[in-house]
C-alpha cells in the first residue's frame, strides 16, 4: 500500500534547516503549519478553528534545491509530500512515534495583490512595475501604438 500523499498550502514556522549526514548527503528539515479559519457569528471576526503542525524532510539534490529557493519563516508555500510514521525508542526505553512528511515538492505560492482599503490594488513589484511617464503601454513591450509588422502597418510580413 502506498503512503498517503498531501497536497496543501502551508506556512513555514521556522527557517528551513540544512544538515549533512555522515555520507555528506544534504538533509533539509522544515516545520510547517496549516490552519482553518471560521467567521465568528457574534463578532464577525475571523478566528483560528483548527491547526496542524508537521515536520517535513527532503534529501540529497532535492534538499539542496530547496535551500537555493531561499524560503523564509512565515512564507506561504505549496507542498506535496508523503506522510510516514517515524518511530524510535527514547533514553528511558519508551517507544515514541511521530507523523512526518517526506517532501516531493515545495515552492512559494503566487497570488494576485489584495485590494487595499481605498479600492486600489496594492502592488508589491514585479512585471509591469517599471517607472515611466505614465503613458499607456509605458513599460509594456506588447502595448500597441506601433506601426505594426515591419513598420508598414498594413499587413503581416508573410
Amino acid at each position: 500500500m502506498a503512503l498517503p500523499v498531501v497536497n496543501h498550502t502551508f506556512r513555514l514556522c521556522a527557517e528551513p534547516e540544512m544538515k549533512f549526514g555522515q555520507s555528506g548527503a544534504a538533509v533539509m528539515r522544515l516545520r510547517l503549519a496549516a490552519n482553518a479559519n471560521r467567521k465568528n457569528q457574534d463578532t464577525g471576526d475571523w478566528e483560528k478553528s483548527d491547526e496542524l503542525f508537521i515536520n517535513a524532510t527532503a534529501f540529497g539534490p532535492h534538499a539542496e534545491a530547496i535551500a537555493e529557493a531561499n524560503l523564509t519563516t512565515g512564507q506561504e508555500v505549496l507542498v506535496s509530500g508523503r506522510l510516514r510514521t517515524n518511530s524510535w525508542e527514547d533514553q528511558d526505553g519508551n517507544k515514541r512515534s511521530v507523523v512526518e512528511m517526506r517532501l516531493d515538492s515545495i515552492g512559494p505560492t503566487i497570488r494576485p495583490p489584495r485590494q487595499g482599503g481605498n479600492g486600489q490594488s496594492q502592488q508589491r513589484g514585479g512585471y509591469g512595475q517599471q517607472g515611466g511617464t505614465g503613458q499607456p503601454g509605458d513599460g509594456d513591450p506588447w502595448a500597441g501604438g506601433g506601426a505594426g509588422f515591419g513598420g508598414s502597418g498594413d499587413a503581416a510580413p508573410f
